[in-house]
């Protein structure tokens, strides 16, 4: 089965923690596809909502530790697009475990683009800034 991110070289921003995150939450993002293409349980599904957004918080935490940290110029920005993120994922997640509602496969195209055009867009501009300050 063919997964909805593919991994390359394209994404990398050669800073290793951040590198590591980012495959990290695409495997995430793959496995909810599978698991969503393979019309599996719901108890697996619902382990996997909470991976995916225990796991999106954890990243993003990561990096705007950093934007403080670094007093990184642009961060109010790059925050409101965590924000807008973490609530959709939240709204995704409480939607279908509060309703037992079968995922939209908008939750997909939501994630797969919105990760992939956020580590090209946003993430790409705090490289510069991370490694000035030794960030590798």
């Amino acid at each position: 089965m063919k997964d909805l991110l593919m991994w390359s070289d394209v994404y990398r921003l050669d800073i290793a923690e951040i590198d590591a995150q980012h495959q990290k939450m695409a495997g995430i993002i793959n496995k909810l596809y599978h698991a969503m293409q393979a019309s599996t349980e719901n108890e697996d599904l619902k382990t996997i909502l909470e991976e995916l957004s225990e796991w999106a918080d954890y990243h993003f935490a990561t990096e705007e530790k950093y934007f403080e940290q670094f007093d990184y110029k642009d961060r109010a920005e790059h925050i409101k697009s965590h924000d807008e993120a973490r609530k959709m994922i939240v709204k995704f997640k409480n939607d279908y475990l509060n309703n037992e509602v079968a995922l939209p496969f908008e939750l997909m195209d939501f994630l797969g683009e919105w990760w992939t055009g956020h580590i090209l867009g946003l993430d790409r501009k705090y490289v510069e800034c991370f490694r000035e300050h030794g960030l590798r």
